[in-house]
């Protein structure tokens, strides 16, 4: 995963960062405790607590890091310059780049449920995420290229199916990119009734 730029960063902090990452993608939140954070990361267990008072704190601080990594992949220059069509496709572009080079983050984020232990403000970053990703579909839908409904829900529908077919992707052991990523990119582009015409780089 890499690592934010942080005021607090050193090489100890990365490695109990990178340790609950695997954790929690391999067992969730929920069932990881600290001390096995620390055998993980190869750290005592007071280590942790210099840098994040308790576990809720550090899972705050990996989801946050994770989701902020996800939106910066996705939401680039060039999808923010780009029509509302083509900006579409790098979306899709950026993601499928993003789950395959970083699979636990991605499962991570997007396999599991978060509410439990994460604070209203460690959303604000997959909120500005969503507002900019509805945005586009707003744009789409002005130059009649994505079917009228409500953006929100369009943004569900596809994003939902791309999250199924990473979770099929982790469940049966077949690699992200060894998919037919443009079928697949064009039956979730479907959903809200956009065409693209296939591509290699697709």
């Amino acid at each position: 995963m890499p690592p934010s730029v942080t005021s607090d960063e050193t090489p100890l902090r990365r490695k109990v960062m990178d340790a609950a990452l695997d954790l929690f993608d391999e067992r969730t939140w929920d069932g990881t405790n600290v001390p096995e954070i620390a055998t993980r990361a190869g750290v005592a267990v007071g280590t942790i607590y210099r840098y994040f008072p308790n576990k809720q704190a550090l899972g705050e601080a990996v989801f946050t890091e994770a989701k902020a990594a996800f939106a910066d992949a996705v939401i680039t220059d060039d999808v923010r310059g780009a029509d509302p069509v083509t900006a579409i496709g790098l979306v899709w572009r950026h993601q499928v780049d993003f789950a395959i080079a970083h699979p636990q983050a991605f499962s991570f984020l997007e396999h599991q449920v978060h509410g439990s232990y994460l604070r209203p403000q460690a959303f604000e970053v997959a909120d500005r995420l969503n507002a900019e990703l509805v945005g586009i579909l707003r744009e789409a839908q002005a130059i009649g290229a994505v079917r009228p409904a409500d953006p929100q829900v369009l943004l569900s529908m596809a994003f939902g199916a791309f999250v199924g077919v990473t979770k099929h992707s982790r469940a049966s052991g077949v690699p992200l990119g060894e998919y037919d990523l443009d079928a697949v990119k064009q039956a979730v582009l479907s959903l809200i009734g956009l065409k693209v015409p296939d591509s290699p780089a697709s």
